[in-house]
């Protein structure tokens, strides 16, 4: 992205702070609407072509799972067309709804924030393929993971038959991973501050070419301290589950539940915009090296053993081993001691 930094930062903190409504984004709530009509605005502002037929709005109606009356939702959905339409699409997904009737700015107004910006620099420089750009609804609970979820919804009902190049969502992703985000041990933060910078990219094992491009944009990505671990540690935890389930090739991005998770401290105050504007380029890194992979490379499944290690190393910095081991902590030097290691991290620290 050409942005400049400063602007990036602006941005996103405009975004988010327009969608960090007071009340809150909650599904039958008002500030719910208001949130839609913002991105119905800035979809129609930036370019993006519908979906599907003459508007970004793919309305469906479900049973609400406590009350049992018929409830109305509506995903939005944008495209930016690509040079060869016929190749598979890469999405980008976030949810838009809140938990609970606060501003929940990291659950999810700060990733719904930088897909607009990507929306943005895409419509200026289109990829070979296209672009769709996703906000889906009814992510939280009581829809959780159920039938009125939206990327469920979408997945199901449209997506049926599109093999896609890569399905990219994030959430949780404006706080620093410190800040209550992963279990780190009081000394290991002050032994590597860095890893306030820290986010997780989960589910490159999904396809045989997202190891050496998590990695390469994992290289380039300076700030940001990315480790890339396999799904199973988390698991369904946000919109990615649908394509999943779908086996649709995957990358799931968080920092994991911060501090003010799902409560009224989810505010502008604790986002670090400097760090979300890193993950943005970080982002369309990825999408531009997934829309450049050759046609004939080699997808075939994998686990990427040796790329979550190396990754896990740069992530931790070159003083971390000894400073570790001072410590009684052992760098892993296997499957088994990665599981060990990251699974004390990222288990049960990641949800909706």
């Amino acid at each position: 992205m050409q942005l400049p930094h400063k602007i990036l930062v602006q941005r996103l903190t405009e975004h988010s702070q327009a969608l960090a409504l007071p009340a809150g984004r909650r599904v039958g709530q008002p500030g719910h609407d208001v949130a839609r009509e913002y991105l119905l605005g800035q979809m129609e502002r930036i370019g993006l072509k519908p979906f599907e037929g003459g508007s970004f709005e793919l309305p469906y109606e479900r049973l609400h799972p406590n009350t049992r009356e018929l409830q109305g939702f509506i995903n939005l959905v944008g495209v930016i067309p690509g040079r060869d339409r016929s190749l598979p699409p890469i999405l980008l997904g976030a949810h838009y709804d809140s938990v609970i009737d606060a501003p929940c700015v990291d659950d999810n107004a700060t990733s719904v924030a930088h897909n607009l910006l990507l929306a943005d620099h895409f419509v200026q420089e289109p990829l070979e393929r296209d672009l769709i750009i996703a906000f889906f609804d009814a992510e939280e609970p009581p829809f959780f993971l159920g039938e009125c979820m939206g990327s469920r919804r979408f997945c199901e009902d449209y997506c049926g038959d599109i093999d896609f190049a890569a399905v990219i969502v994030t959430d949780l992703v404006g706080h620093d991973a410190t800040d209550g985000g992963l279990p780190i041990p009081g000394p290991v933060k002050t032994l590597l501050p860095h890893l306030k910078n820290l986010i997780g990219v989960m589910g490159a094992e999904s396809d045989g070419s997202f190891p050496a491009i998590v990695e390469a944009a994992a290289k380039d990505a300076d700030e940001l301290r990315v480790l890339s671990v396999l799904h199973r540690y988390v698991g369904p935890v946000s919109d990615h589950a649908a394509f999943v389930d779908a086996g649709q090739p995957f990358l799931f991005l968080s920092c994991g539940m911060g501090r003010y998770y799902h409560t009224p401290q989810d505010t502008m105050g604790w986002i670090n915009f400097d760090k979300l504007a890193h993950t943005t380029r970080f982002i369309a890194d990825l999408v531009v090296r997934i829309d450049r992979t050759p046609a004939d490379a080699n997808h075939e499944r994998f686990d990427p053993f040796e790329t979550d290690l190396r990754m896990l190393k740069k992530a931790l910095g070159p003083m971390a081993s000894v400073g570790l081991r001072a410590m009684g902590i052992k760098i892993p030097e296997s499957r088994r001691e990665l599981d060990h290691f990251l699974g004390d991290l990222v288990v049960g620290r990641l949800m909706s």
